[in-house]
């Protein structure tokens, strides 16, 4: 991290602390459904290392397809635990199948900003009349499912293409358009996909979805 640029530095603690934060105040003391959780997070980081990389010439840079496993786990666990299974997908992206070692900083980095984006799309649905944990139909969660999964693309894209702007020298919206625009579409599909999936699995279809 002492080879970044001072800018870089100081957004990439802010979003560390950000995310610490998040996770003392946020993170829940109880998990209501241990078998729920862990089978989301067991997904979660397996889906993980199935991944796309980013066409940027010096960063490295990958994006996880683990995103639809967490969206489902917003909707069936809530946004507090889901930070748990977040973070731990974004663990295992940085640590498995990785062509080099990735900079411990890089991983802290990655697990914070998806914690960040977790808590708010989890706010985003629910402040359009979103709930979560409970059977639900595709219609009536239409409209904050797609605040969510806006809300998700624009945190976790932005996070991860100022800092990449900042380490680089580049401007951030240049980055932010040339290399991360074009995923929006898979973000709404992966939405949609999770809000089956989690439809299946609240009726006990686990395996199924």
């Amino acid at each position: 991290m002492k080879d970044l640029p001072v800018p870089a530095r100081l957004f990439v603690g802010g979003v560390l602390a950000g995310g610490t934060v998040a996770l003392v105040v946020f993170a829940p003391r109880a998990i209501e459904n241990p078998v729920l959780f862990a089978f989301l997070l067991v997904c979660s980081s397996l889906a993980s290392a199935l991944k796309v990389n980013l066409p940027l010439a010096s960063s490295g840079s990958t994006m996880s397809v683990s995103y639809a496993v967490d969206f489902a786990a917003l909707l069936l666990l809530g946004a507090d635990q889901t930070m748990i299974v977040a973070a731990a997908s974004a663990w295992s992206q940085c640590t498995f199948r990785t062509q080099a070692r990735t900079a411990t900083y890089r991983t802290l980095f990655s697990m914070a900003s998806l914690v960040l984006t977790v808590k708010a799309a989890g706010w985003a649905f629910t402040l359009l009349g979103g709930t979560f944990a409970v059977p639900f139909t595709l219609l009536s969660i239409t409209k904050p499912l797609v605040g969510a999964a806006t809300t998700y693309f624009v945190f976790n894209t932005l996070l991860i293409a100022t800092a990449i702007g900042l380490s680089t020298r580049q401007r951030i919206m240049r980055v932010w358009n040339e290399n991360f625009l074009w995923s929006a579409p898979s973000y709404f599909v992966g939405a949609l996909a999770a809000a089956i999936a989690a439809s299946v699995i609240d009726r006990g279809g686990y395996w199924m979805a």
